[in-house]
């Protein structure tokens, strides 16, 4: 073997390892970015859930729900203010400079509603707005609008049709997530021991912290149970969706089968792994 062979041969020997060695340091970097996006989403749904369950213990407050049909277990903190202007058919929830609840969730600012009828009234259209509104130091932008679109008697569940426009989370750090968002929402009763159920559908997109798009659809309802919720746990406990992003391969998201846990299962092709989602 000649001496231009064997310089040929240890260049390809080390070709060989730099590319072994990169892909090595790019799997670790993969699985945080989708774990990362994993949190993200899953700290989303769980934001307009927490916002709409603001809004339903606003109108209680009120006495602009209607009891005998249900009422959700309040979690909002003693000083918040709640100003009531039914000739204009308004409602200001304000969290002021900032206050823990009791599950420990800690919001400031103001969540503005405007309504066309109650709550549980079929038709009515509650939409929402936000003045320097945070949930836990992230800053939430845009306009949330719920639609009643009835009850089913057999099954016992309202069905709501809601959507957010121009939305947006802001974090400490400055980075923010844009989506818009598109979903059917039952909420059924409470049955015996059981509480409320919530079961979504539908999907979202936008831009992530990242700066790339994304394109989430819910291929399995997420359901979100009331005894989960009750401790803490505002993220679905079951449910399928899938999670696209820009120039990455499709992950599927399993949040399992009704377990009050933050444990979910992320898969992209064949490969799988689980993964505990963080308090937001």
């Amino acid at each position: 073997m000649n001496r231009l062979q064997k310089t040929l041969i240890a260049l390809a020997a080390v070709g060989f390892l730099f590319t072994a060695c990169q892909k090595e340091d790019e799997a670790p970097i993969s699985q945080l970015e989708d774990s990362e996006e994993v949190n993200r989403e899953t700290d989303l749904t769980g934001t307009l859930e927490d916002i709409d369950d603001i809004v339903l213990t606003g109108f209680q407050r009120n006495g602009f729900a209607d009891r005998t049909v249900a009422t959700v277990e309040e979690d909002l903190c003693e000083r918040v203010d709640i100003t009531w202007l039914p000739n204009e058919k308004k409602m200001i929830l304000d969290f002021g400079d900032g206050c823990t609840s009791p599950r420990g969730i800690t919001r400031k600012g103001k969540v503005i509603v405007n309504y066309t009828g109650r709550y549980w009234a079929p038709g009515s259209v509650i939409t929402t707005t936000f003045e320097d509104f945070y949930i836990n130091e992230r800053k939430i932008e845009g306009v949330r609008i719920v639609r009643n679109e009835g009850f089913n008697q057999n099954d016992r569940f309202f069905t709501f049709i809601t959507r957010v426009e121009g939305g947006k989370i802001t974090w400490p750090d400055g980075t923010t997530r844009t989506f818009e968002s598109r979903h059917t929402k039952r909420i059924f009763l409470p049955n015996g021991d059981r509480g409320f159920i919530y079961a979504v559908d539908g999907g979202s997109e936008g831009v992530n912290r990242r700066g790339n798009s994304y394109r989430v659809e819910i291929t399995d309802p997420l359901i979100y149970a009331q005894r989960c919720i009750n401790t803490g746990i505002k993220i679905p406990s079951k449910g399928i969706l899938t999670l696209n992003v820009s120039e990455r391969p499709q992950i599927s998201v399993d949040f399992g089968d009704e377990g009050c846990d933050r444990e979910v299962t992320i898969s992209r092709g064949d490969q799988s792994r689980t993964i505990t989602i963080p308090r937001g």
